[in-house]
């Protein structure tokens, strides 16, 4: 590399800031890569006690990841996760960059390991742990005894 070229790498580096890798997929997964993720929630799953009872279930079958919190998650919620994270002995971090996206499809936490690719294909708490509806089963239709009475005369 000649002299004149490392002086305008040095002088961008300087205007724009080191080149990052891939920064849209390390804001969306609120500061890491995507092949690093176990396990996402979003703001929307978080209101919902089935996946958070799931995020427990991960966190105790995988105790050496990690959990990234997005700082725009309500107070009474945050203090929920880090409990969560204190009981299964798994560190966490609040990312409280402004600049995350925080509506309901946006991701409010993130498991995933610090510095291993994990290349888990399926991250998404809904379709990682579907919820079990019960069929509904419709009430049988008991004639009354005028019906009953009615039928036998016809």
């Amino acid at each position: 590399m000649s002299g004149s070229d490392e002086l305008q790498n040095h002088m961008n580096k300087g205007m724009y800031g080191t080149p990052q890798l891939k920064p849209d997929e390390k804001r969306k997964y609120l500061g890491t890569f995507r092949e690093r993720v176990d396990l996402t929630l979003t703001f929307e799953q978080l209101k919902e006690p089935e996946y958070l009872a799931d995020l427990k279930q991960e966190l105790t079958l995988h105790p050496e990841l990690h959990v990234i919190i997005n700082g725009q998650v309500e107070n009474p919620l945050l203090s929920e996760l880090m409990q969560i994270a204190q009981e299964a002995n798994v560190t966490f971090t609040c990312n409280t960059d402004q600049t995350l996206e925080h509506g309901s499809k946006d991701l409010a936490v993130v498991v995933c390991d610090k510095n291993t690719a994990l290349h888990v294909e399926e991250v998404d708490v809904a379709k990682r742990y579907p919820k079990t509806t019960k069929p509904e089963v419709a009430p049988k239709h008991t004639k009354s005894p005028l019906e009953r009475l009615h039928k036998l005369f016809e």
